[in-house]
């Protein structure tokens, strides 16, 4: 007797089990009598993601894309596909068409908003991206959009609808953040900044915003422990690092901390080529300390730089 033909339910089943050698077998089994089958197609590029051939599964939804254009989840697929490419124009060309053909839903809205954001079709973005809005992603780009338009209220509400989805948004607290700190809000600033900072260790953005609002609430001990966690991350562009140096060096000294105030100083002055600010505040911890000729070599070497010159040689002259 003939052995019975393959079929489509025990691959399903031998997949749910987590059996992907059979579920491929028998699916290949399929695909070799009739090439174009969408169903034993698109089981294909669930088993080869489920079983960690990502290249596999990329290529069996470009298939079914060329078989039907329309399909959504292979429209989908690919056009994730191309963006990680960076190809937007090729996303941007699908999604349109797929909306054209009236099969687009949220997750093609986005893609297609992404797309144009990154096109620089910021007025066709926002449509899309509105019509995305369900989605988290969707509200975060929106609301980043409307910010850097400067329409900080429509920013507002985009990022909370983003919080609302998933509270440890980096981008939506990073933005509420910024908003709260320029309306001088800064309680609710830290709030935002410190969940950022959260969501995103690493990232030295968050963390200096963060130490930036607690010393204008007052809170300099925070703002110091931030400004000296955001100097040892990577990134920070020279002249925000040249900065920060320069705060932390005028906080130690503002909170009494004047033997490390010298340290922290003595530390990052060979960083800078002009670092007058951290030379001020080198002589101004020496200075409290009643080390005046000691003070004295700071303030000198602060005048070299014309920033703090004038500063600098004032302090000098005062000393008796």
């Amino acid at each position: 007797a003939q052995a019975p033909a393959p079929v489509l339910m025990d691959a399903e089943v031998a997949a749910k089990a987590g059996d992907y050698d059979t579920a491929l077998e028998i699916i290949r089994e399929i695909l070799s009598g009739d090439t174009d089958d969408i169903e034993a197609l698109r089981l294909l590029a669930r088993v080869q993601t489920a079983s960690g051939d990502r290249a596999g599964s990329s290529e069996t939804w470009e298939r079914i894309a060329r078989i039907d254009p329309y399909d959504p989840d292979a429209a989908y697929e690919a056009a994730t596909s191309m963006a990680k490419r960076g190809d937007w124009e090729g996303v941007r060309s699908r999604m349109v068409s797929l909306d054209s053909a009236g099969m687009a839903d949220a997750r093609h809205d986005l893609l297609a908003g992404r797309a144009d954001l990154e096109l620089g079709y910021r007025t066709e973005a926002e449509k899309y991206l509105v019509r995305a809005g369900e989605l988290e992603l969707a509200q975060s780009l929106l609301g980043k959009l409307y910010y850097d338009r400067g329409d900080l209220d429509s920013a507002e509400g985009a990022f909370e609808k983003a919080l609302a989805m998933n509270g440890s948004n980096y981008t939506a607290n990073l933005h509420m953040g910024y908003i709260r700190y320029h309306g001088r809000k800064y309680r609710s600033a830290i709030k935002y900044y410190t969940a950022a900072h959260k969501a995103e260790p690493s990232d030295p953005l968050a963390c200096l915003s963060l130490a930036a609002a607690c010393e204008k609430s007052g809170d300099r001990v925070s703002a110091i422990k931030y400004y000296r966690k955001g100097l040892d991350l990577k990134g920070v562009d020279p002249s925000e690092r040249k900065k920060v140096c320069t705060a932390t060096a005028r906080l130690l000294v503002e909170t009494g901390q004047y033997e490390e105030a010298g340290r922290f100083a003595s530390g990052h002055v060979g960083e800078f080529s002009a670092a007058g600010g951290l030379y001020f505040y080198w002589g101004e911890a020496l200075l409290k300390q009643g080390r005046k000729s000691e003070a004295k070599e700071k303030y000198k070497k602060a005048a070299e730089d014309p920033y703090w010159k004038d500063n600098a040689l004032k302090r000098f002259h005062s000393i008796r």
